[in-house]
């Protein structure tokens, strides 16, 4: 037995929240300085906690290595510009009453791929995070979340201080920048078409089993 929960109706302050949500083109269509300040305004929705300068400078390599690289792919097949690319989306987990945070989204019709960033030199403790959140938020996506259940998950870990780098650890492929077109058919999909109502899917109810509630 399963029960829908609306999260609003449970007042979860966070869930469904995000710092920022818009097409891929248009992302690349914006300067950092504008997109940090949409982030910052932001942030106070997705968590209680103040922001931090790590946290900002972590947005920093986030927006460096994605404008580069997205950019890369979308002169190559223009579709990708129309998918959606979200940053912080809080996800509903029973272990945090506050969400969980995949760093970045992208979203087309039939996939969800998500983006990890790791600044330090990879270790057996950053596959071990990085595999229990991948791990995470592909149950929970595929899951709990009603709008991502009959949908394809890849995710991603970027090592921003790595070059030439590619491995896989459970499913979590593990790359530098430098490879992200290795992976851009794990995240986006062979052939982008962009999803039909993504503020259906952001503001998606959740099912849980019975006993877990």
């Amino acid at each position: 037995m399963c029960r829908r929960i609306n999260v609003k109706m449970k007042k979860m302050r966070y869930i469904n929240s995000f710092c920022y949500c818009s097409t891929i083109d248009e992302f690349l269509e914006l300067d950092q300085k504008k997109w940090l300040q949409a982030m910052k305004e932001n942030y106070s929705y997705v968590t209680p906690y103040d922001l931090n300068q790590k946290q900002i400078d972590a947005w920093k390599d986030e927006y460096d290595v994605l404008h580069r690289q997205l950019g890369k792919t979308v002169r190559t097949n223009k579709e990708y510009g129309r998918l959606q690319i979200i940053f912080e989306y809080v996800l509903w987990d029973f272990d945090n009453e506050n969400g969980v945070r995949p760093d970045v989204i992208l979203l087309s019709a039939d996939r969800i791929g998500i983006i990890e960033f790791k600044t330090r030199s990879i270790d057996d403790d950053s596959y071990q995070y990085v595999t229990s959140q991948a791990k995470k938020y592909r149950h929970r996506f595929l899951h709990n979340h009603d709008e991502s259940k009959d949908m394809k998950l890849g995710t991603v870990a970027i090592m921003t201080s790595m070059k030439d780098y590619y491995e896989i650890r459970g499913r979590v492929k593990c790359i530098s920048p430098d490879r992200f077109e290795d992976v851009k058919e794990t995240l986006m999909g062979r052939y982008p078409s962009p999803h039909k109502d993504v503020w259906r899917w952001i503001n998606s109810d959740y099912h849980f089993p019975e006993k877990n509630l």
